[in-house]
């Protein structure tokens, strides 16, 4: 019985793998080619995050791989400081990695709001799509959001008229067939049919066609017959920059956004199933040895990715068996045939990243912040508008600073109520008082009527600073030297600062 249904998870994770595998192939080379690096660069992380991370991982049913979220990041890095630097601190980033899961941090890059994170999602996903739609057309991207929306209107006119037959018609042509493919595939009400992910569809009739009518006017991927041969490790005198404040600050943006990327697609896959039980400190570890590989033979940053997630555990996979071989299927496949990788043309790998781009922005997701919260709407908005206009740590920083800023107005609301109740004036404070709120205080107590006996409620305060206790006892002291009938819940106050030196004040009273 236990042969039978071990052989019965193998078989499960067996077939998993093939639909991880296809899936993951069209994007690993898209996002490689989007960075402006080889295929390379994306298909060797694909591997490592597979056989690797797989192998080591704190969740068996996450995929991991090169991620579309990072392309922003690391064409800053390339443009800056350039490709070399970029391997190094992918490197760095690996052991930063392995440090916070070795010292048990991991849990704390599950500490962002779900407004930041949906405003980065959807701040990355229009950066990639106005990025790639320019690729998708033959054109080259500016670097910076500004600039592409700005050039965008030209580059579709310039794509379309005068139909000339210029290869921007052409890579048109193709990208528009891969898009078509994608959405016509997904809309199959067949669920056997789509067993078979629809991207590698898309890419395999754009080729088709590319092939068949003889489309040579545009750009195709580029592989050499062996893939192994662009094997190189890091030059040793790049390590020399390895204490650089600018590559270590690259690192730990890099390590703050893949690690959190990771931890929430392993939370998502959690919810998603109930196999499924994240260890984070371990999948962070994991996740640093698949990055320190990787940057030092020339991949790509590795994160837990949420597509080939999903589709792993749609599959029906049973263990970290599908993670593993389908690493393993790409291993094979760009050993025995990289030369059918120079059949697929780029505007087809940029239309599928434009697709991509597009489902990044969950337009459900930023309608239900709207209904649940202004105040955390106002934060994603935020979050999104800085990324696009800035970069993606910059924006990312500014989405806290509002959230924290936010927060910090929530913490410090308080509601000051004033009331008659028969011949008392009743004064109910709600909340919580520091001395940012003193002079709100102030103006309240001081126009409270001298000649009405007056009771200060304080049993739904939570917390009052010592500015604001020293006022009410002060303002207390002076009414009742006028004789005038005062009453403060000190017991309550008391309660929200047991710190204060209350014996002075009773004393006093």
């Amino acid at each position: 019985m236990m042969n039978l249904i071990n052989f019965t998870s193998v078989k499960k994770d067996f077939l998993a793998s093939i639909i991880v595998f296809l899936i993951a192939m069209p994007l690993a080379i898209g996002i490689s080619i989007a960075c402006g690096l080889p295929v390379y660069s994306g298909l060797i992380s694909a591997i490592i995050g597979g056989v690797v991370v797989g192998a080591f991982s704190g969740n068996s049913l996450q995929v991991s791989g090169p991620a579309a979220g990072l392309i922003l990041v690391i064409t800053d890095i390339i443009a800056v400081q350039g490709v070399e630097k970029l391997f190094l601190i992918i490197f760095i980033v690996g052991l930063m990695q392995i440090a916070f899961g070795l010292l048990s941090l991991g849990k704390w890059f599950r500490a962002i709001s779900p407004a930041i994170i949906h405003g980065m999602l959807a701040g990355i996903g229009i950066s990639i799509f106005l990025s790639q739609f320019h690729i998708m057309l033959d054109s080259k991207p500016a670097n910076n959001f500004i600039k592409n929306i700005s050039d965008l209107f030209s580059v579709i006119y310039h794509s379309v008229l005068p139909l000339d037959g210029s290869h921007h018609h052409i890579a048109c042509l193709v990208g528009l067939i891969t898009i078509g493919t994608i959405i016509v595939w997904n809309s199959i009400p067949y669920k056997k049919l789509k067993v078979v992910p629809s991207a590698l569809v898309a890419v395999i009739l754009a080729s088709v066609v590319a092939s068949v009518a003889h489309l040579d006017a545009i750009n195709y991927i580029e592989v050499g017959s062996n893939f192994w041969s662009s094997v190189s490790l890091i030059a040793p005198a790049t390590f020399k920059s390895a204490l650089s404040m600018q590559i270590l600050l690259s690192a730990l943006i890099i390590t703050f956004i893949a690690s959190a990327e990771t931890l929430l697609t392993s939370n998502a896959i959690d919810k998603m199933c109930e196999r499924s039980k994240t260890d984070y400190n371990k999948e962070i570890i994991a996740q640093g040895i698949g990055n320190s590989l990787s940057g030092l033979i020339g991949g790509l940053p590795i994160t837990g990715v949420i597509v080939r997630s999903a589709a792993n555990i749609n599959a029906d996979a049973q263990s970290r068996f599908s993670t593993i071989m389908h690493g393993v299927w790409i291993i094979i496949f760009v050993t025995c045939f990289p030369q059918v990788l120079n059949l697929i043309p780029q505007s087809a790998l940029a239309a599928i990243l434009v697709y991509t781009g597009y489902k990044l922005v969950d337009v459900e997701a930023a309608k239900k912040l709207y209904h649940l919260s202004k105040g955390e709407f106002a934060v994603y908005m935020i979050t999104l508008i800085a990324i696009l206009c800035t970069n993606l740590f910059e924006g990312i920083l500014i989405g806290f600073g509002a959230a924290l800023a936010k927060s910090v107005f929530k913490i410090l609301k308080v509601h000051i109520n004033v009331f008659e109740d028969g011949e008392k004036v009743v004064v109910r404070l709600t909340g919580n008082i520091v001395f940012l709120q003193l002079p709100q205080l102030i103006d309240i107590f001081e126009h409270l009527p001298e000649d009405r006996d007056v009771y200060v409620c304080a049993d739904r305060l939570h917390f009052m600073d010592h500015a604001c206790a020293d006022f009410i006892k002060d303002w207390e002291s002076s009414r009742q030297k006028l004789n005038v009938s005062t009453e403060v819940d000190w017991a309550s106050i008391r309660r929200t600062y047991p710190t204060l030196k209350w014996r002075k004040f009773h004393k006093e009273n």
